[in-house]
């Protein structure tokens, strides 16, 4: 097996229209936050915040395909996280960014439906209530939980037009992909160059966009946080 990939799981042997993929980008280190392990096994309460991250999205889908794209600390995230999801190796993770972890999770996955979010977020149940998944979508964030310096969104008619920064209404670092879009980032990912892994994954969404894809939004409006430090959580309703 490709030292790239580790499956954890057996891959589910039939695809039906309900089946998910849900991809954690998580290669980056715990820097920001001043930890020695990586963000993954960040504890909170008592659960790490990938086995948390898993929770709420086995609770959220019906048996989904789960895949973790991790570096940093590869082997320690192996042994700490058994057999609750799929593992993917970035193991370009400190010359690439976020781009070259969705490609490979997405090159991964076996379903028609994809959703990935950023891996140092916390969120709880509930995130996902009241949201259709039969059409492409970005969450933005209708709470004020994210920075002022984080990646923002512009709508039009409905749909979203451009992401970038410096735009007041933020990005929850969480998209859906099915269908057109989900094959439009396929086949760029097919032609992928080495510049193209330093992109940010919002990069890759505006690409989408650029070639005809379409993304609705939904306002989230329920507790989430981008983790730069503990005490960030003790300064939202979590329940931990």
């Amino acid at each position: 097996m490709n030292r790239f990939t580790k499956s954890i799981t057996s891959i589910k042997s039939q695809r039906n229209n309900g089946d998910i993929s849900v991809i954690i980008l998580a290669a980056g280190t715990g820097a920001r936050i001043k930890s020695n392990e990586p963000r993954s096994l960040l504890k909170i309460g008592n659960h790490t915040l990938i086995e948390h991250q898993t929770s709420v999205i086995n609770n959220t889908f019906n048996n989904p395909e789960i895949i973790g794209v991790f570096g940093v600390c590869f082997e320690k995230i192996l042994k700490k996280t058994s057999n609750k999801l799929r593992i993917v190796e970035n193991q370009l993770h400190e010359t690439t960014n976020s781009s070259e972890s969705l490609r490979l999770g997405i090159n991964n996955s076996i379903m028609d439906n994809v959703l990935f979010f950023h891996g140092d977020l916390y969120f709880e149940q509930g995130i996902f209530d009241n949201i259709s998944f039969t059409k492409s979508f970005l969450l933005i964030d209708g709470g004020n939980h994210f920075n002022e310096y984080e990646v923002g969104v512009t709508t039009e008619s409905k749909k979203v037009s451009i992401l970038s920064y410096g735009l007041p209404d933020k990005w929850c670092q969480i998209a859906f992909l099915t269908g057109k879009e989900l094959k439009i980032v396929r086949n760029l990912f097919a032609k992928f160059s080495e510049d193209d892994k330093k992109l940010l994954s919002f990069e890759v969404i505006n690409k989408i966009i650029d070639l005809g894809g379409n993304f609705e939004f939904h306002i989230n409006k329920t507790p989430i946080i981008e983790i730069d430090c503990i005490k960030d959580l003790q300064n939202e309703n979590f329940n931990i």
